[in-house]
């Protein structure tokens, strides 16, 4: 197939698909932004940072010799996603019998499918995000025939586990839990929020020892509302929860980016801990030979129409290429608090 460029200008195209807003459910970009990459390869510089003190000398003697920090720099490629929807002859010839052989409607059918295509696109980078936050990796398991695994080194002791499940409300002890995981958390920097299901919300707002702290005049509440867990967590030293419930369809089921059973210590500033890479496409590269776009303009999402000759189809294509990138895994805890 060739990209065809009479139809439907792939700079404009392409400049449309780049606008669409992301859909409502898409929201962990939040926490590991999107960023440009004028590459085929993500560079992930690691610094770790040991609080290290200084000592005391005696007058006249030589000053001891500091440790640097351990720096550390690697790249990882930035595989290609996309989908690509068909206008077969049919409906070619049908389209354009509806506008008396104008091709308005072949050209709204392809906007259309531009739509549908980048959502798919984005929906599965939310996905991706979803897999690194909940293990601190990003794995593909023979995914149209790729295989591949970036491990971000997440430290063991940030993967962690309660010892009574938070779905026991009468007698899980989430303040200490949290309290304790924020302990192992903050050996590297505070923490700014704590991201949680829709489900294990509920847990946390029926919780007993967390009820028995809102109690007003003697009376116990029996739940308690999101403003009055942020205000206990807040008193005892903890950062706020901030729900994250999105479910996509992946192949007919229906799937969480993040586990509902998992909860996760962020950062304060989301940069601290990673960001989105989306890199160059083949597509954007030959756009760019046609003097279509500017090579500048390379990176990210790419919109093109192409056309097969036998049969003859047009097809609407949105790629790119995308990785979620950890690049500070001291900044990130990982709790299953749902056993």
């Amino acid at each position: 197939m060739t990209i065809i460029y009479d139809l439907v200008d792939p700079a404009t195209l392409t400049g449309y698909v780049r606008e669409l807003p992301l859909p409502a459910e898409v929201g962990l970009n939040r926490y590991l932004p999107d960023i440009l990459i004028d590459d085929i390869e993500a560079t992930i510089d690691s610094l770790t940072r040991t609080n290290r003190a200084a000592t005391y000398r005696a007058f006249d003697a030589e000053t001891p010799i500091g440790k640097r920090d351990g720096f550390s720099r690697s790249k990882i490629a930035i595989p290609p996603l996309g989908q690509k929807t068909q206008i077969g002859e049919y409906e070619t010839l049908a389209l354009r019998r509806l506008q008396g052989g104008s091709a308005d409607a072949l050209t709204r059918q392809i906007y259309d499918d531009v739509d549908l295509n980048a959502r798919a696109v984005q929906i599965r980078a939310e996905l991706g995000r979803g897999d690194v936050l909940t293990d601190g990796k990003f794995t593909l398991t023979g995914e149209n025939g790729l295989t591949t695994e970036a491990d971000y080194g997440v430290p063991g002791s940030n993967i962690v586990s309660t010892g009574v499940s938070w779905a026991t409300v009468a007698s899980a002890n989430v303040l200490a839990d949290l309290q304790t995981w924020l302990d192992v958390y903050e050996t590297n920097g505070p923490c700014g929020r704590i991201l949680v299901s829709r489900t294990v919300l509920r847990h946390m707002l029926q919780n007993a020892g967390l009820r028995a702290l809102a109690n007003a005049n003697g009376i116990i509440p029996s739940t308690i509302s999101t403003m009055q867990l942020n205000s206990i967590l807040e008193a005892n030293g903890l950062p706020p929860v901030e729900v994250y419930n999105g479910q996509f369809d992946v192949g007919g089921v229906t799937t969480r980016p993040i586990p509902v059973d998992r909860i996760v210590f962020l950062p304060v500033n989301p940069t601290d801990l990673g960001y989105t890479a989306w890199g160059i496409t083949a597509e954007a590269l030959e756009l760019a030979e046609a003097q279509s776009i500017s090579l500048d303009a390379a990176p990210g999402l790419v919109a093109v129409v192409m056309k097969s000759e036998d049969p003859v189809a047009r097809w609407t294509k949105v790629g790119g290429t995308c990785l979620p990138v950890i690049t500070n895994p001291r900044r990130i805890l990982i709790a299953d608090v749902v056993l």
